[in-house]
């Protein structure tokens, strides 16, 4: 079976992910919704709505509990039972969201619910009873563009990758749609069609150029084809930024540095400890390429940024250490090798580092215990006794 991404989860993601287009047309904060029968009932009911934004502000399990207790309220609320469903998945709890989203069905036949229940029970391996469930309601939901994309999702599953992308394919042609864009574009991720995958991508970014899921797979898909000039050429233009967690100017910075404009991705690579809520990988590597490319003191500055949300994280130590090093601040560089060396003990580079910022300060006692140490945690590891027999604080 091939193993795809939990559909579910990236749909319910994708719902949340809010479009600042549609906050300007409406104060509601409920335009960027797409399913249509479940925004209706939120724009008529506070409570839902509430349970609604409690999911879309990260609170599964608060959306998740809020929900439960109004579709136990009113039995026969089809919408309730559906953002039961939606929240109890983002909360982790499948199996619960399978039985708030059957229930939703059988109130009141919904494409969007339909599509739910199918990749919740496809996610688990129940092919069976996804099968039977498009069976049950195809006379219902046949027509349907969601249910449709449920039927895909289950050929996927049942390894037809091809008639599942004759399906996507013509859906995505008859309706410009980007999430089914997104989805072929994974599909073919599947299918070893990275040219294909590509092109999907583009477009589901191209119909909808603010969203920021879409933006990031674009990124990532450019920079595995190794197309430089394209990267840095969707990473500058407007709504890049969408994607947050600094990862627009990070995969700049790398797309300038493969091209050559190192003053540039110098720039772009800086710029990642500007974001306000920066994200860890990007931060990390682009310590990593700053100091590669001889910028010592903004690779101080962005390490400094990461590690204030990974205070324990060995290898952002250690990168600090170095810039420092570079920096001729040896002395605090040593406590960093040192942090470095503890979170990872079993990590010769940090262990040999350390010993040469100890060499290189003269700290000959701690250096010689620190040596004898080594030499019996890495005894064939030449580079310890190599440097025993040229650093002269080892030798005193």
């Amino acid at each position: 079976m091939i193993q795809l991404r939990s559909a579910l989860l990236l749909l319910v993601f994708a719902l949340l992910a809010p479009s600042p287009a549609a906050a300007e047309r409406r104060n509601d904060g409920l335009d960027d919704l797409q399913m249509e029968a479940l925004r209706d009932a939120l724009r008529a009911s506070d409570e839902l709505a509430q349970a609604w934004f409690r999911l879309r502000a990260g609170d599964a399990a608060g959306a998740r509990d809020d929900a439960r207790v109004l579709a136990r309220s009113n039995r026969k609320d089809a919408d309730a039972w559906h953002l039961f469903g939606i929240a109890a998945a983002a909360d982790g709890r499948p199996m619960e969201s399978e039985q708030a989203l059957r229930r939703s069905l059988r109130l009141r036949p919904d494409g969007w619910v339909a599509m739910h229940l199918v990749t919740n029970l496809v996610d688990r391996g129940r092919l069976l009873g996804a099968e039977r469930i498009l069976k049950r309601f195809d006379g219902a939901l046949g027509t349907d563009l969601h249910f449709a994309r449920a039927r895909a999702w289950v050929l996927v599953a049942r390894g037809e990758l091809a008639e599942a992308r004759t399906l996507l394919q013509a859906l995505e042609e008859r309706t410009g749609d980007a999430t089914l864009a997104w989805q072929l574009s994974a599909l073919l991720v599947e299918e070893g069609d990275a040219r294909g995958a590509l092109a999907a991508i583009r477009r589901a970014v191209a119909a909808a150029p603010e969203h920021p899921v879409y933006r990031r797979e674009l990124f990532e898909r450019l920079a595995a084809a190794g197309d430089w000039s394209g990267l840095v050429e969707v990473t500058s233009e407007r709504g890049a930024d969408a994607v947050g967690g600094g990862l627009a100017p990070y995969y700049k910075g790398m797309g300038l540095l493969r091209l050559g404009r190192t003053d540039e991705a110098v720039e772009a690579f800086s710029a990642v400890a500007e974001h306000g809520r920066a994200e860890p990988i990007p931060l990390a590597g682009a310590t990593g390429y700053l100091l590669q490319l001889g910028a010592y003191a903004q690779a101080e500055r962005t390490a400094r940024v990461a590690l204030d949300g990974q205070s324990e994280d060995a290898p952002l130590h250690h990168l600090l250490a170095m810039s420092l090093t570079r920096l001729e601040r040896e002395g605090e560089a040593l406590a960093h090798y040192r942090r470095a060396s503890e979170l990872s003990a079993g990590n010769a580079d940090y262990r040999f580092d350390l010993l040469v910022s100890l060499c290189s300060l003269g700290r000959a006692g701690e250096l010689d215990a620190a040596l004898t140490r080594a030499r019996r945690d890495f005894p064939e590891d030449a580079r310890f006794e190599a440097l025993a027999g040229r650093c002269g604080a080892a030798e005193s």
